[in-house]
């Protein structure tokens, strides 16, 4: 993702000694033979062109801007302000964004020998596995803004979801609750930049691919609006309690239902389809949301405490911000009954989904 598979060849080539940045021999031409009494031991002398050379080189003085205090290894500090960095290590963002955990992990990835300090030979490894991110600042700011539909600073589950279905790479609710629970940091519900950036980091985005999206779906700029927008037809997932009184709030004048279950709920599985027909049937006068109670704790809070859930999966129909059903168990023929019932008639879709089989 961030330099390119050429620069894997040419710094296993050799090296130069500065730094104290070792060599890698690697097989280029053989010079001259010798035997001993085991056997024909080769010698290889090294060769590297121009363009490896430079490639080599310009690892190098990487290597050497974050060793800061030049003994040929970059301590833990200095891996943070390596790995916060864009454009190919050469701009340092002046906000630490990388969470410590992630810091932990990759010390214990790539410190093969264990002393706490990352060597030349570990710093190529970094480079080779992609944790550089290429790209400069004001182009993964574009991507974030153009992502954030709309326009309130952050990237909701559902704007995220929508970036990763037109990248070829559609998700399911449970898997989108993995996604937002290894990358929401601070457990907002919503995605922040730094942890928009951690996403190209770990290479879940590729930048290039976020932009070309981007450029074939320009809109005019978003004005800054409310933190979740729901989806017409469809199911909306929330991630905390403020998305929950946002859409109670915006949409008083319909009816809000509420699916809440657990990931690993099978009948709340089961129920997915059927809700998504009940909401694409009941889109005009009902609003239809999905809350996963162990998404993280602030929706753990919002499940037990407020909504005072005790099983799953569980419905409830909001009217005028109020709960005005709730229903417990995979009845899809109960719920669609409680929701006409609080449908004024005139509102009321032609049809039936699921009728009743009493």
């Amino acid at each position: 993702m961030l330099l390119n598979q050429s620069l894997r060849s040419a710094v296993t080539k050799q090296a130069t000694a500065s730094c104290s940045v070792p060599h890698v021999p690697r097989r280029r031409v053989v010079s001259r033979a010798t035997t001993t009494n085991n056997g024909v031991t080769t010698q290889v002398q090294e060769v590297i062109d121009a363009e490896d050379q430079t490639k080599l080189d310009f690892l190098i003085n990487r290597f050497k801007a974050f060793d800061t205090d030049g003994n040929g290894k970059i301590d833990r500090e200095e891996l943070r302000l390596l790995l916060e960095s864009v454009d190919n290590a050469t701009t340092v963002l002046c906000q630490h964004w990388l969470p410590e955990e992630e810091l932990d992990r990759t010390i214990q990835t790539y410190d093969k020998d264990g002393n706490g300090t990352i060597d030349f030979e570990e710093f190529k490894n970094i480079v080779y596995d992609g944790l550089l991110l290429d790209g400069m600042l004001s182009e993964y700011e574009d991507a974030f803004n153009a992502v954030d539909k709309s326009g309130n600073g952050t990237i909701g589950a559902n704007e995220l979801a929508q970036l990763l279905a037109n990248l070829g790479q559609p998700i399911s609710m449970e898997k989108l609750v993995e996604v937002m629970q290894q990358y929401d940091v601070d457990q907002s519900g919503q995605i922040e930049f730094n942890e928009f950036l951690l996403m190209f980091r770990n290479q879940l985005l590729d930048l290039k691919e976020v932009q070309s999206y981007v450029a074939g779906n320009l809109t005019a700029p978003a004005k800054p609006g409310g933190i979740i927008d729901t989806v017409e037809g469809d199911i909306t997932l929330i991630f905390s309690e403020q998305e929950l009184d946002e859409v109670l709030e915006r949409h008083k004048e319909q009816l809000v239902v509420l699916f809440s279950g657990l990931t690993w709920c099978r009948p709340c599985k089961a129920m997915q389809r059927p809700i998504q027909k009940l909401a694409a049937h009941y889109s005009g006068p009902a609003v239809f949301l999905k809350l996963f109670g162990n998404s993280n704790d602030k929706t753990k809070a919002l499940f037990k405490e407020r909504l005072k859930i005790r099983s799953t999966p569980c419905f409830m129909v909001f009217k005028n911000k109020e709960a005005a059903y709730v229903q417990t168990g995979a009845n899809k023929e109960k719920l669609e009954a409680g929701i006409r019932e609080l449908i004024p008639e005139a509102q009321r879709p032609v049809g039936i989904i699921y009728p009743s089989q009493v």
